[in-house]
């Protein structure tokens, strides 16, 4: 989650990302889904049975936050991340992410809300596995501050491939010769419109196969341990976020340069102001979703939202897609979309 689509202050990525990215931002494992009974009537099987145009409306519009936050987030980050400050306080906002989130998600478990039940989790339980979000987290973000939007984005969708890797390496999961066909098909795609820009910045190159590999691990343990705990995925979150904060205090001395706030022009200061509200959105908008509806929905607006991010990001930096970068894309994502439909089958 990652929340993201981290970088994104969440999965996915998630995380978060996304915190579960969570930018930030492929489907939940099944483990992770939001369970039923932390979840209000009329739930049923972790969907929701859609029985009103209300219900239809409701539902668009978590879609609609969820792609919005997400999108804008990054390009939000971007800005943050350029001010010659806060380029170096990267522990700092990423705390600010996490008290955010953690803030909104309490709120989400109180009347008129009442989005999911509260549960409070053993503190050893929650160290290791805090330490680790905030570790990716760090790296989704210096991955975004060290490269272009649309290298970043690119390298967010190797987190997929990355994991069925790991689940081979460490688990010795296997998957079908046709899913291993559309995994190698985003590995192409994110190789024939990435590998020059790789080839120019081997700095950011690194820090974004770093976060994308950090990201794969922790998408691998979230879902052990939301199974291990019987909990769902926000309920874990709401226990991880404030822990995280806690941890990440300590890293400031060591590697964040404390700003001069006076010296900070008020837009960006309103900017980073606005990043934390982004971040607890887009965390909260993608649980909303695989509850409502389903993962396989959250996977195409994953999608949606990559493709989103990757034109404006071109858009903004004045790149004009070659004939090879616009069949990269089409193979990245249409592996990504595939896979993502077989692996709910």
């Amino acid at each position: 989650m990652g929340p993201s689509d981290i970088g994104n202050g969440s999965s996915e990525e998630h995380t978060y990302t996304k915190i579960i990215d969570v930018d930030e931002e492929k489907a939940l494992p099944p483990s992770s889904r939001a369970s039923t009974d932390t979840l209000p009537p009329p739930y049923d099987n972790g969907k929701i049975a859609i029985t009103s145009f209300r219900e239809r409306f409701i539902n668009l519009q978590c879609v609609l936050l969820n792609t919005f936050s997400t999108v804008a987030i990054v390009f939000v980050n971007k800005t943050i991340f350029s001010d010659p400050q806060l380029r170096h306080c990267q522990t700092l906002v990423a705390m600010w992410h996490f008290f955010a989130t953690a803030v909104v998600l309490y709120v989400a478990t109180k009347s008129p809300f009442n989005l999911f039940k509260a549960v409070k989790l053993p503190l050893w339980h929650m160290v290791p596995i805090s330490a680790f979000f905030g570790g990716f987290l760090l790296l989704g973000n210096l991955s975004l501050s060290l490269n272009t939007v649309g290298f970043y984005q690119l390298a967010k969708i190797m987190t997929t491939p990355t994991v069925v890797l790991l689940n081979f390496i460490l688990l010795r999961k296997t998957i079908s010769a046709t899913m291993l066909l559309a995994i190698f098909s985003v590995c192409a795609g994110v190789g024939l419109t990435s590998a020059t820009l790789a080839l120019s910045n081997m700095i950011g190159a690194f820090a974004a196969v770093s976060a994308f590999t950090v990201t794969a691990l922790y998408q691998i343990w979230i879902g052990k341990k939301i199974a291990e705990l019987k909990v769902s995925a926000p309920q874990l979150l709401l226990n991880q976020a404030p822990v995280s904060v806690v941890i990440l205090a300590f890293f400031v001395p060591l590697g964040d340069k404390i700003p001069d706030v006076n010296r900070i022009q008020s837009p960006v200061l309103w900017t980073l102001f606005l990043s934390g509200i982004l971040a607890s959105l887009l965390n909260l908008s993608q649980f909303l979703i695989i509850g409502r509806t389903s993962a396989l929905t959250f996977n195409i607006v994953s999608n949606l939202k990559n493709i989103i991010i990757l034109s404006l990001g071109w858009y903004q930096e004045g790149h004009v897609p070659t004939l090879q970068d616009t069949f990269g894309i089409f193979l990245a994502v249409g592996g990504a979309w595939s896979y993502a439909q077989m692996s709910q089958k």
